[in-house]
Order: C-alpha cells, then sequence, then structure tokens
C-alpha cells in the first residue's frame, strides 16, 4: 500500500506540473486573429511549442514516480522533478514578464509600435534571404519579442538576473529588451535595427564566424598590422550589427548612434583591448563611411563634421585606423558566404546583396519630412523609414530650438507606424515539424543545466 505521504507529494507535484499547460493554454487565446496579442501569434506559438516540450518533459517525470516501489527513489525522483519545475517556471517567466507588459494600458501602444518596427527590420532581411533561396537556422524565422527592462540602451540580450541557460542561441525566439523610458523618444527605435542586425547574424548562420576568412584576407592585402588586425576581429559582430542598421534605416541610424554614444571624452576616444564594440570615435566614423559608400556623400559629411567637431581630429591614437576602415567595409559588405549559399544552385550571396539603402529612400525620407508641416505622414513609407523621417524631425525641432513640436512628433510617430501595421496576426511561416525537434532537443538541453543557472529560488 502505498505511503500517505508519498501519495500527498505525488499529486501536489502532478497538478503543479499541469498548470503551466492550461496556462499556456490562455497565451495562445490571446494570441488568436482579433485578440490583444494577434501580433504576437508566431512568437506565441514558437514559446507554444517550446514549453510544452518542457511540460512533457516534467509530465515523464511525474509518471516516472512510483507509489510503489523504493522510497528513497521516489524521493529523488521527486527531488530532480521539483527542480525541473523551476527551471521551466524560469524559463516561462522570462517571457512572461514581456508578453504581459502588453495588457497594461500605459504600455500597450508603445510596444506594439515597437514590436513593429522590430517585425519590419527583422522581416525586410529574411525575406530578402528567402528569395535568394538561403536556408536560415532550421528555418525559425520569429522576428525579436520587445521587453522592457532596466538598463540605458537597448539590448539584445538582457543583464542581470536572466538564467545562464538562456543567454544567446539558446532563446527560442529572439528578444530585444528597451531600456521603459525608450517609448517617449520613438525616433530613437532606429537603435532596433542594431539588435536586430545581431539576430540576423545568428539566425543566418552565424555570419560573424563566416566573415573572418574574408577580413583575415583583406587585412593581409593592406598589411594591417597585427595589433589592429585583432580588434577589428574582435569588433566586428557590432560593426556587421551597427552596418545592418545602416542598411535598414539609412544616416538616421547614424545620428541615433551618435546620440547614444554621446559619452565622456575619455571613454569615447579610448580604445580598449577587450571590448567588443569599436570605440565610440571610431564607430562613427565607420558608420559614416558607409553612407558615403551608399551614395550619400552629403550625410556622410555632415555626420563626420558633427562627430569630429564636438569630439576633436582623430590625432595619432585613431589616425592609423581611418585607412581600414575601406577594407574592413568591403569584406563585410562585398564577401560572398557561405552562410549565405543559394540551397538550390550553390551561388554565394554578400550582405550587400542582402540588404540596400539607396539615395531613393533617403529622397523619401527627406520628403517626408519637409512635408510634416501637415501633420501627416506619407502610408508610402516602410514602418523602418517612418522612425528615420522621426528622427530627422527630431533633430530639425531640436536646432531650431522648438522643443514644444516634440510630444507631437512621438504622437505622430507612434500613430503612422500603428497605422501601417499589416493587418492580423504577423505569421512567420515556420515549418511547425521542422521546429517541434528543434524545440524538443533545446528544451531537453536547458534541463541539464544545474539549477544554480536560473537565478535565486
Amino acid at each position: 500500500m502505498p505511503v500517505p505521504e508519498l501519495v500527498t507529494k505525488y499529486q501536489i507535484l502532478s497538478r503543479r506540473v499541469a498548470s503551466l499547460p492550461s496556462e499556456l493554454d490562455a497565451w495562445v487565446e490571446w494570441a488568436a486573429a482579433g485578440n490583444t496579442l494577434e501580433r504576437n501569434f508566431s512568437q506565441i506559438r514558437m514559446l507554444d511549442y517550446f514549453m510544452r516540450a518542457l511540460c512533457k518533459l516534467n509530465k515523464d517525470g511525474v509518471n516516472a514516480l512510483d507509489l510503489a516501489g523504493d522510497v528513497d527513489v521516489f524521493l529523488d525522483g521527486a527531488l530532480t522533478l521539483s527542480e525541473n519545475m523551476i527551471k521551466s517556471q524560469a524559463v516561462w517567466s522570462f517571457f512572461r514578464e514581456r508578453l504581459e507588459l502588453r495588457f497594461v494600458p500605459q504600455f500597450r501602444q508603445d510596444l506594439l509600435m515597437a514590436d513593429l518596427v522590430s517585425y519590419d527590420c527583422y522581416t525586410t532581411i529574411m525575406d530578402r534571404a528567402e528569395a535568394l533561396g538561403i536556408i536560415f537556422h532550421e528555418r525559425l524565422r520569429e522576428y525579436p519579442l520587445i521587453g522592457l527592462v532596466t538598463q540605458c540602451s537597448p539590448a539584445t540580450w538582457p543583464r542581470g538576473w536572466r538564467p545562464a541557460a538562456l543567454q544567446n542561441r539558446s532563446l527560442p525566439v529572439p528578444v530585444i529588451d528597451l531600456p521603459w523610458d525608450q517609448m517617449v523618444n520613438p525616433w530613437g527605435l532606429l537603435a532596433i535595427a542594431h539588435e536586430v542586425g545581431h539576430d540576423v547574424d545568428e539566425d543566418l548562420g552565424k555570419l560573424t564566424e563566416a566573415l573572418q576568412p574574408a577580413i583575415t584576407a583583406r587585412m593581409n592585402e593592406t598589411r594591417i598590422p597585427a595589433g589592429r588586425f585583432v580588434k577589428w576581429q574582435r569588433w566586428t559582430s557590432e560593426i556587421l550589427a551597427d552596418l545592418v542598421g545602416v542598411l535598414l534605416t539609412g544616416p538616421a541610424f547614424v545620428s541615433t548612434l551618435i546620440e547614444l554614444l554621446m559619452l565622456p571624452r575619455h571613454y569615447v576616444r579610448h580604445i580598449s583591448s577587450t571590448d567588443e564594440h569599436p570605440p565610440p570615435y571610431l564607430r562613427i566614423l565607420i558608420n559614416a563611411a558607409l553612407v558615403r559608400r551608399l551614395g550619400l556623400s552629403q550625410s556622410a559629411d555632415a555626420l563626420e563634421t558633427r562627430w569630429r567637431g564636438f569630439y576633436g581630429e582623430p590625432g595619432d591614437d585613431f589616425g592609423p585606423y581611418l585607412s581600414d576602415i575601406e577594407p574592413v567595409l568591403s569584406a563585410i559588405l562585398e564577401a560572398p558566404l557561405d552562410a549565405l549559399r543559394n540551397r538550390q544552385n550553390g551561388q554565394r550571396h554578400s550582405l550587400s546583396e542582402l540588404l540596400t539603402f539607396t539615395p531613393d529612400d533617403q529622397v523619401l525620407i527627406d520628403e517626408a519630412a519637409a512635408g510634416l508641416s501637415d501633420d501627416v505622414l506619407p502610408g508610402k513609407l516602410s514602418i523602418r523609414h517612418v522612425v528615420s523621417v522621426s528622427q530627422v524631425v527630431f533633430e530639425q525641432a531640436v536646432q531650431t530650438g522648438d522643443p514644444t513640436r516634440l510630444e507631437g512628433l512621438a504622437q505622430l510617430t507612434r500613430q503612422t507606424i500603428i497605422a501601417l501595421s499589416p493587418p492580423g496576426q504577423l505569421a512567420a511561416g515556420v515549418p511547425p515539424r521542422r521546429a517541434r525537434q528543434y524545440l524538443e532537443d533545446l528544451a531537453r538541453a536547458l534541463l541539464e543545466h544545474p539549477l544554480e543557472d536560473f537565478g535565486p529560488h
């Protein structure tokens, strides 16, 4: 006859394990067409697959508890199950905290606006990749989920309590976290384009790694000294993400980056031997050089003049790096990559084939900015370019000493982006069968992490 205490323990654990699938049912319903989270449908669908895989493993743990067997074996199994339930809840809590903000009236519209910017930036690249016949990671292409956290600037991977087991590639969907107060300046959402750059770097087969041979070859051709060579290699991921930002949104991205990098002079001009970001002083010049390559010399000159005027000329510390910029840009933008190979004919593509920003795009942005006196943004603009217009007008308002215009600009930006939203669910077209195996493997691997990786419990 089963020991009563074990029966009690079994019932408690069984009911707790069953509670998460019930909650997931509710989230799936909230993502149905016409409901509050319909724009997050594809993300919630993938999270549901992932969490159901965890739930199944926990259910298997319940079924493995033998009430009629050895007591110590039962208790060991119950402890393992309890720890796995904690891990599962910690993972879901990470996503739940970001999703549930969309039910708070104060944040609902702002998060929808940021979601749509993320969606437009990400799908612009992934649609082009698909058109070129490029196979991306497990065919997963959910656009990054936006969250709000306490930090200074946007980040693709948040810091702090986040479980180590969730870092980087272990995420079932990409996540971009913004500062809580970011939405008051919607023109600053151009920073999302940089974070999307990191996400497509990963989803398209680790572009940073794929670029290293091309960068090495170009640096050898130009005889760049070893000390600088190592730094440029270390900076590749961040440079790539910046270039994606420019190619998605134009010179306005660099203006946003300038505002983010307006830091004390000793920091801006410091060349670190360990930082994965280029020093801010050089970073702006790299991005301005890309703007010039796009045929927008006037914009590039204005950005460089503004930056050098505030932080001074390069001097001996940065002078040698300036001649490296063009070879590095050429390698990143023009190198055909195995990661960007057509699955049918084997043709390798480059980043410049995947994404571009043209002078015609800038003309539309400038025209929209100039015509904003009617308080209407043209519907022919893409969502990401609406944010570019907003950045241009923001700078004009500041320069002309008209800060009263900013609140109206913020409201207009928000309204225009939401009005441009595709109708209904933002489906990503992920083949469920292919995705499920990946997510099942991911869930199994996640539960193998030690409990201490999941923060306080």
